[in-house]
């Protein structure tokens, strides 16, 4: 048999199969390629089509039930009528037959204006050849054929002047034809103008959905035939914002920072999803915080961290994740990209603002950096912003002084407080130190040897007052207590609450047990004149008189019992070596940082510095032999603030003092924490604001007196008021737009020297004592926060209008106005009820701002909600003014108000006996 040739002619052999399974793998690589870049690599394309759809589906709903209220509405129904009553009209009989000729004339007419528009282009374009003929002839010294030329161009003109008048002729024929048919169609028009503003919102709709997708374009269907005709989403394309020097590198040269984030949060600024799941959910609060904050300007990361430019999945643009047990893990690309969830999303308001403190959306971050600073964090730790907060004049005043503590307080309750201050009062802001009783013992001693001279020349200089214990001195005791305003900061039985900070925090000392810490002496002396005991004192002087003063100490010694120190204890207390070994305990935990203590001035602070805590990573936290928790930043910080010792170690001691604070406020202290970073932000990203610092220590200065226990300042406090439940007017009054309201020169005497205003409240107006610079800022914080540029008002007594101020006398007659039913006015009081009466306007000319009382008048209720004070002209569409009085002009009639009250002070001040003033103030157009 031949053997078989087993070479085969290449162009014989096949390689189907080959190119068939080649083409299957190119098939299939494709639908992959596919598949990755449009599902799994790139999912803000599946979520921005996804969302198109939501938004398209919402919007198609809205049109729908738009048209069913139209279908219901008989307006619309009427107009619908009447437009289909017309139309016929103008489509049928002879109103029908007459629109048909005149269109078929209208282009007829049309159609020969066209021929005619030609002929006088043609005759325009031959007189422009003559003429370049005519001036080509002349240049050139031809002077008899210019004159032929001429004689052509004069011939063209007339031709030209003929062949206007036609062609004007015939659009004046086609004008008055389209004329005559728009006449007829009048009603048709009328009719659709109708319709058309009760279809306005319909039809914007519908505007809306042509926007906000690609068309209607036919699409799959799953019901037959299988395909429709539907509006289709946008093509999905990266929304991004590149923010230009922003960040930092390595070497702390600026660098962009590019946020994505609106890739697949596409409804993050768009009303009307606010319950759809995420990534399509709007904003919370989103006119609030995205009105200053427009994602479009400053996207999402300098709020909420992430990593801006990564698209490609979850876990990597937020960098971190909860697994399926709830727990929060990070993506270790870089740490400080992990995207702040719940509350933490407010730690990084101080990044850009001065202060969280009133910032709308930054509540948690405000509570935690006023707890910071109440508490005294910042005596033991160091925290950039916060330097200077802790000391003034080189004394540390967190706490109050203990220079004189000898003198102040009882030797056995010293010891008893210093062991468990929580104890004595559970919501005092002095922590827990976990002393033992020979600690205790030996700081106390330490504090009270260090003390002796000043404590024994205090008490020299202040003899023991007669302060009688019989039940009427310690029944007017409690009255004035109860009336003049202590209670807006102290409370006086163990579960009652005054100011407080955060939820178990006191502003001030409770006073249920006063007597077991002090006597008569001390109490007496420091209730006459705070800063006569301790020059940092934050409590304020309320003037007693001497006999005020004895009754208030008879009530307070009321409250608690005296429980004087065992002989042996004090003997314990002057031993030298306890004093030694207190002195060393004193300086083991930083006691200096929050009281004045005597040869402790300049102690540095024995904490860890803060200003970059925020920007710890897990091996920089130190968590002891703590194998039962999970190792992250916030879970270090929240049982680091929780049980501060619960880190310590056989070899490794930890000092921070137990707080006892609850859990919402660790939460907001970390929070507060979390936002303390490296970070620099340029100066063009920060909150600038002309009046930003002036506000920042006003609000710090306003925290460290108490002045919110009292008044609402800022939307907050006017804890006194629950006092004043039943006759609220009775209360201190809400300082809403007082820096608006008053005279910077009035507001620095009154807070130097306060005067009475309302001489029917029976709570006073403390005297704090302030400084000149203290009292200074807050002039310009109430300023700033109300903007106001121009702090001084010029009252120029002259140019006496006699019939304005008759005119302004007459409104607050009480035939007209009866102003001075309500408002004291000098040493003419109202009559009827005290919880009726108003300020004294009196004190008008010192103490407001003239533009500010004709905005007062305009309506009151828009400077102060809920205020007594009646609106007589707030509305401008309907004058309420008296007629018979300057021509019922209701902005003349205010302006003589405001003069005539200004008058009444400069004539009790004796600069104006029987003239009126010209007021000129800082706003020229209110005259």
């Amino acid at each position: 048999m031949a053997r078989r040739d087993s070479v085969i002619d290449e162009e014989k052999r096949s390689y189907g199969a080959l190119w068939l399974v080649l083409s299957l793998l190119l098939f299939v690589a494709g639908l992959w390629a596919i598949a990755d870049d449009y599902i799994f690599r790139r999912p803000w394309k599946y979520y921005q089509e996804r969302f198109s759809q939501m938004e398209i589906a919402k919007v198609k709903e809205a049109i729908a039930a738009e048209q069913a209220r139209l279908d219901q509405d008989p307006e619309y129904q009427k107009a619908v009528k009447a437009l289909e009553e017309a139309t016929a009209q103008v489509q049928s009989g002879e109103t029908g037959e007459q629109i048909a000729q005149l269109e078929k004339q209208l282009e007829r007419a049309r159609l020969e204006d066209v021929e005619k528009d030609l002929n006088l282009r043609f005759v325009k374009s031959e007189l422009e050849e003559l003429r370049f003929l005519y001036d080509d002839a002349m240049h050139h010294g031809r002077e008899d054929e210019a004159q032929e030329v001429l004689e052509k161009i004069r011939a063209k003109e007339q031709l030209q002047v003929e062949r206007q008048a036609i062609y004007s002729e015939s659009q004046e024929r086609i004008a008055k034809l389209e004329a005559e048919i728009k006449a007829k169609q009048a009603a048709v028009k009328a009719a659709q103008d109708a319709l058309a503003k009760l279809t306005a919102t319909r039809d914007d709709l519908q505007q809306k959905l042509e926007t906000i997708s690609l068309g209607r374009y036919p699409a799959p269907s799953a019901s037959p035939p299988f395909i429709k005709v539907d509006w289709v989403p946008k093509i999905p394309k990266i929304q991004q914002v590149v923010l230009e020097e922003y960040d930092r590198n390595s070497y702390q040269q600026p660098v962009a920072r590019v946020d994505r984030c609106m890739s697949c949060h596409t409804g993050i600024d768009k009303k009307g999803f606010e319950d759809a799941p995420q990534p399509y959910r709007t904003h919370p609060k989103r006119e609030q915080i995205l009105g200053p904050h427009p994602v479009d300007k400053i996207g999402c990361t300098p709020c909420h961290n992430g990593d801006g430019p990564n698209v490609n999945s979850a876990r990597g643009a937020h960098a971190n994740y909860y697994d399926e047990h709830g727990q929060l893990h990070e993506v270790h690309l870089r740490e400080e990209l992990a995207l702040f969830r719940g509350p933490m999303m407010q730690a990084n308001c101080l990044k850009c603002h001065p202060t969280a403190v009133g910032l709308e959306g930054g509540e948690i971050a405000a509570r935690g950096e006023t707890l910071f600073i109440e508490l005294g964090c910042h005596g033991c730790h160091l925290a950039e912003g916060y330097e200077t907060l802790a000391k003034q004049n080189d004394v540390s005043i967190i706490g109050p002084s203990l220079r004189r503590i000898g003198a102040k307080v009882e030797p056995g309750w010293l010891v008893r407080w210093i062991r468990n201050p929580h104890q004595f009062r559970p919501r005092t802001r002095m922590p827990n130190f976990m002393f033992d009783e020979t600690q205790a013992t030996q700081i106390a001693a330490f504090l009270l040897a260090a003390t002796k001279d000043s404590s024994a020349a205090w008490v020299s200089e202040h003899p023991a007052p007669d302060v009688p214990r019989d039940p009427q001195t310690v029944a007017a005791g409690k009255a004035l207590v109860d009336s003049i305003g202590c209670r807006a900061c102290h409370a006086l039985a163990p579960d009652e609450v005054a100011g407080q900070i955060g939820a178990n925090k006191d502003i001030a000392p409770n006073l249920s047990a006063v007597a077991e810490k002090t006597d008569a002496r001390w109490l007496y002396h420091w209730v006459k004149n705070p800063r006569g005991f301790s020059d940092i004192a934050r409590m304020p002087s309320l003037r007693l008189t001497d006999d005020e003063a004895r009754a208030v100490t008879a009530y307070l010694l009321t409250l608690g019992a005296p429980q004087p120190a065992p002989p042996p204890l004090l003997t314990k207390l002057r031993d030298p070596g306890a004093v030694a070994a207190g002195e060393k305990l004193v300086r083991k935990y930083g006691c200096a940082g929050c009281h004045d203590i005597p040869g402790m001035e300049l102690e540095s602070r024995i904490g860890a510095e803060l200003s970059t805590y925020g920007n710890k990573t897990k091996e920089e936290l130190f968590f002891g032999d703590r194998i039962d928790l999970h190792e992250d930043w916030a879970t270090f910080t929240f049982h680091k603030l929780k049980e501060p010792r619960g880190y310590a170690t056989k070899w490794i001691e930890q000092v921070m003092p137990q707080f006892n604070l609850a859990d919402e406020d660790i939460e907001a202290l970390m929070v507060f924490l979390r936002g303390r970073t490296e970070a620099k932000i340029k100066e063009d990203y920060r909150y600038s604001h002309s009046f930003s610092e002036a506000v920042v220590r006003g609000q710090r200065l306003v925290a460290r007196y108490n002045c919110t226990g009292c008044h609402i300042i800022e939307g907050r406090g006017g804890d006194i008021r629950r006092l004043y439940e039943k006759n609220p007017s009775e209360a201190p009054p809400n300082l809403l737009g007082e820096g608006q309201k008053v005279q910077a020169p009035w507001l620095y005497a009154f807070l130097q020297a306060p005067t009475t205003i309302r001489p029917w409240l029976s709570v006073r107006m403390p005297t704090f004592g302030l400084s000149d610079e203290e009292t200074v800022t807050l002039v310009h914080y109430f300023q700033g926060l109300d903007g106001v540029t121009s702090p001084f008002t010029y009252i120029e007594v002259s140019d006496y209008v006699g019939a304005n101020v008759e005119a302004g006398r007459m409104l607050a007659s009480a035939d007209y106005l009866s102003c001075f039913s309500c408002h004291v006015r000098g040493n003419t009081f109202p009559e009827g009820e005290k919880d009726s009466w108003a300020p004294d306007l009196a004190m008008a000319a010192k103490r407001l701002r003239p533009a500010w009382i004709v905005d007062w008048l305009h309506d009151p209720q828009k400077l102060l909600p809920g205020t007594k004070m009646p609106s007589f002209y707030a509305d401008p569409d309907n004058p309420d003014g008296p007629p018979d009085i300057l021509g019922g002009d209701d902005d003349a009639q205010i302006r003589a108000l405001r003069d005539y009250v200004i008058s009444i002070g400069l004539a009790q001040a004796g600069q104006l006996p029987t003239q009126m003033t010209r007021v000129q103030n800082d706003q020229a157009a209110v005259q």
